[in-house]
């Protein structure tokens, strides 16, 4: 009788976007080559009709938490169950079978999660195996976020244990699988997974890519936006000088005389206009100048966070994809001696 496979991983943020592409099939893989790119439109997702942003789920889940503190940078931000068995067993099913069998498996896990902590639960039908990615947030019944207290080493036998009985009871021929260890090192990933994990890195690099982009544009952006704002500045501390020459300069009436009044009352009058209105401009430029200065100082607290947040996110993915490299660089060489361990008894 075939073995039900329940296999459980935790995704800190980084590793997030990575899973989202694999399980949507966002972009063609090029490290994978047992998906077949001309079955992908049988994939589907028991939750949603279309593609949905696994991050933005996250996020609005977590602020509904309501937690008392934010959670860590290095935080498990998601879990992913694979459920599948052999080849043989979903060979024997037609395809509504088989959407019975995850929608059995769905409901289990479902159950076990809590709905409203579930962020998708995708089929794959275009690799050799069916299986499902049943991906959530792990919120535990008090309401924290925490991945190591659901998923205990007693919990994850009770899983292995309970999860083929409830199949069992849908009408399917199934047996228990092996016991997953929390933590535990296992000898070789199994091709899926390893596959899998190449496609995260992929991911990763290409999102270091992309965020390494951001900000080389935003830092280009900062200094355009730098250099109009110094023009600008440079260009009204130009009026305001004017204006002081103009206050400054000395204006001298015509000798009084009974025929020169209304001309010297002309002229007063005229003098007097150019200083009011060298004045008012004076108080214009100096008010704007303070605001263009209290606005560059704002544009410069926003451009500095902005600048500090993509540099951080960049950080963190380039060290989870330097992680992720090691470990499949640790399976490859595993692997190696294994095949060579074999050759040598042949």
């Amino acid at each position: 009788m075939s073995s039900v496979v329940l296999h459980m991983d935790k995704y800190k943020r980084e590793a997030v976007r990575g899973i989202q592409s694999h399980n949507q099939r966002e972009r063609k893989s090029h490290s994978n080559p047992d998906i077949d790119s001309e079955r992908s439109s049988l994939n589907y997702d028991l939750y949603h009709d279309g593609k949905v942003n696994f991050t933005k789920i996250i996020d609005q889940r977590i602020a509904a938490l309501k937690l008392k503190q934010a959670p860590r940078r290095d935080a498990v931000r998601m879990c992913g169950l694979i459920v599948s068995s052999d080849t043989e067993f979903f060979h024997k099913m037609s395809l509504k079978e088989q959407q019975r069998f995850f929608l059995a498996a769905k409901e289990w896990l479902e159950e076990f999660v809590g709905r409203e902590n579930v962020i998708a639960a995708t089929v794959h039908l275009d690799e050799k195996t069916p299986h499902l990615h049943f991906c959530h947030v792990p919120v535990t019944e008090d309401g924290r976020l925490c991945a190591k207290d659901i998923y205990t080493r007693a919990t994850l036998k009770r899983m292995q244990d309970s999860f083929p009985k409830f199949l069992q009871s849908r009408g399917f021929k199934i047996d228990r699988g092996v016991a997953q260890e929390p933590g535990s090192a296992k000898k070789h990933l199994d091709t899926r997974e390893f596959k899998q994990q190449q496609e995260a890195l992929n991911q990763l690099r290409q999102d270091a890519e992309a965020e390494s982009e951001k900000l080389v544009k935003l830092q280009t952006e900062i200094s355009r936006k730098e250099s109009e704002w110094r023009k600008r500045l440079d260009g009204y501390e130009k009026l305001a000088a004017a204006a002081d020459a103009v206050i400054s300069k000395k204006h001298e009436l015509p000798t009084p005389g009974l025929l020169k009044a209304q001309t010297i009352y002309d002229e007063a009058m005229a003098i007097i206009r150019i200083y009011q209105k060298a004045l008012a401009d004076k108080t214009i430029l100096k008010e704007r100048n303070q605001q263009l200065e209290k606005q560059q100082r704002e544009v410069d607290k926003t451009v500095a966070a902005a600048e500090a947040k993509v540099a951080s996110h960049y950080e963190a993915l380039k060290k989870e994809a330097d992680q992720i490299q090691k470990n499949l660089e640790t399976q490859i060489a595993r692997l190696r001696q294994e095949i060579k361990g074999k050759e040598k008894v042949i």
